[in-house]
């Protein structure tokens, strides 16, 4: 029997707020979306949005991102970037897809990357090797 691919429901959502710092590794297979401050690894199987007030440094993994706000490092994408008005990034960039605004402020490199690219980088990064990674539930015996 062929595994089922977890998607992130549209109902899960993990919020780090303004006025928030949260310094580590987090880990979701839920949407996130940060609009305090993060440093450190951020992995999601779903969608990132950096808000307006947000500021995260450090390295992203996630399928696709909306950055409003400042974000700065190490940065793969799985599907595709949006870079809204007046957001900012510096640091190295790795994706299949982006989108640039007119306003943005980008310095660094981009690279695009193919999924199988992006699987191999995820797998790479030291930070995530010993994270618990989200995935599927086991399979419940069917009751008759």
């Amino acid at each position: 029997m062929a595994k089922a691919e977890i998607v992130p429901q549209a109902n899960e959502l993990c919020r780090i707020s303004k006025g928030t710092r949260i310094t580590g590794v987090m880990v979701s297979s839920a949407d996130i979306r940060i609009d305090g401050t993060f440093e450190g690894t951020v992995y999601t199987k779903g969608k990132l949005v950096i808000g307006e007030a947000a500021h995260v440094k450090g390295k992203v993994f996630c399928q696709n991102c909306d950055l409003w706000g400042h974000a700065e490092g190490e940065v793969y994408i799985e599907d595709q970037i949006n870079f809204k008005a007046n957001s900012n990034f510096s640091g190295d960039l790795k994706t299949p897809k982006l989108g640039i605004e007119v306003g943005t402020i980008f310095n660094g490199s981009c690279h695009i990357i193919t999924k199988e690219e992006y699987t191999k980088s995820l797998n790479e990064v030291v930070d995530l090797k010993g994270a618990q990674r989200p995935v599927e539930p086991a399979p419940q015996p069917s009751k008759k």
